[in-house]
């Protein structure tokens, strides 16, 4: 049996993306060893596809804003929990995330002006994860 490894629903040519799009990429070599388990937590935390982008306006109290000013971080972090439920459930150790993402990027996320500048930091889900040990990978840096 192979292991199960959780990976964002738009790499795997999902329209989950904000715009309404994917960010596909190539897993034949990951699908031969690792058994891949779907899942966006903006779309599980009940937002809609297409939708504005949103962008990590503070981390301290968390929070989310979209780009008509709307603030989503109840629909993140409801995915997020989400998304740290069906991997307990599932014993999933592994994921696969798409960088940058307010939910799913590791160490670098869009700063909250949507201007495309970078800062220190991680999405929501990945926040989720991290407390329950699970090892984060992004699309450039496959578990191969």
């Amino acid at each position: 049996m192979r292991e199960k490894v959780l990976i964002s629903a738009c790499l795997v040519g999902k329209n989950v993306k904000y715009d309404g799009k994917n960010n596909s990429i190539d897993l034949s070599e990951l699908e031969k060893r690792y058994e891949l388990v779907p899942f966006c937590p903006e779309v599980e935390g009940g937002l809609p596809t297409p939708r504005s982008p949103s962008e990590i306006v503070s981390f301290e109290p968390l929070q989310l804003i979209n780009k008509d000013g709307v603030d989503v971080t109840k629909e993140f972090v409801k995915g997020a929990k989400k998304c740290a439920d069906l991997v307990k459930k599932e014993g999933i150790k592994k994921a696969i995330l798409k960088s940058k993402s307010p939910s799913c990027g590791e160490g670098k996320v869009y700063d909250g002006t949507f201007s495309k500048k970078l800062i220190s930091g991680d999405g929501v889900s990945v926040q989720e994860l991290k407390k329950i040990g699970v090892k984060i990978y992004d699309e450039l840096s496959l578990p191969l």
